[in-house]
């Protein structure tokens, strides 16, 4: 019997052995097996699905346009301060249309019908005025005229404008509480005070400059407006020293007749 558990204890020790050996090389393998599974290359991410780019804002909105045609309107000193700005059209790229009402004051334009249906049909991107210089010396001007300058830009509707001051008046101290109302009034970009250039005039009594006078006030106008008005000129290069045009649109009222 001893002889016979000895054989058996001889013959299961090769086996034991083996199967030892086995799990020693089976061990590594499994690890690399399960290491691998767990380091396996995550799956293909799915495409992204391309973004729509947004349509760009109309030229209006991204970036304001430059005016391609200005109405001009105001008394009498407006025919000269229109054909120096319309040479400065002629030089940059716009016209200038003019209506010229000899003797106007704000009364006459903020009563006259004419003046939306002119809006209308010259349909202008920007509206220049000149107009006070018939009005300046009343002290009280938003109850004289505060009805009247409204009733003028309500004909203005949405369309961007610059009112140019009268100049001051030649031996005379008033004009500074109108100059002061119109510019509350009209607000920032809206208004070009001028009662405080230094303008030649007709004569030491006569309030219109002279047409090197008006060429040294719409120079300054058009220097202001890139940095200060409401609306953009396609360029302000000055047309040279005297030079003033008159453009395809003239309209001359006297001081009797209606608009």
């Amino acid at each position: 019997m001893k002889i016979f558990n000895h054989k058996i204890t001889n013959f299961l020790k090769p086996l034991t052995f083996a199967m030892a050996f086995m799990a020693l090389w089976l061990i590594p393998a499994c690890s690399h097996s399960i290491s691998h599974a767990a380091t396996a290359d995550p799956p293909a991410e799915q495409a992204e699905e391309p973004v729509e780019e947004a349509d760009p804002a109309p030229a209006d909105v991204a970036e304001e346009r430059p005016v391609g045609k200005i109405l001009f309107i105001g008394d009498s000193m407006t025919g000269w301060m229109a054909e120096r700005l319309n040479a400065y059209g002629d030089e940059n790229g716009f016209e200038v249309a003019t209506v010229v009402w000899d003797g106007s004051t704000l009364p006459k334009w903020g009563k006259a019908e004419g003046l939306v249906n002119i809006i209308e049909e010259q349909k202008p991107d920007a509206i220049m005025v000149s107009l006070g210089m018939n009005d300046m010396f009343e002290s009280r001007p938003e109850a004289r005229f505060g009805d009247d300058l409204q009733a003028i830009l309500n004909a203005f509707g949405d369309t961007p404008f610059l009112w140019v001051g009268p100049p001051s008046w030649p031996g005379h101290s008033e004009g500074e509480i109108f100059n002061d109302w119109l510019a509350e009034r009209l607000g920032p970009g809206n208004y070009f005070r001028s009662d405080r250039l230094s303008l030649n005039r007709q004569s030491k009594s006569n309030p219109h400059p002279t047409r090197d006078g008006i060429e040294k006030w719409i120079d300054e106008v058009v220097e202001w407006i890139p940095e200060n008005a409401n609306f953009t000129l396609p360029g302000v290069t000055n047309p040279g020293e005297g030079k003033m045009t008159r453009g395809k649109t003239f309209i001359y009222k006297r001081m009797k007749e209606n608009l």
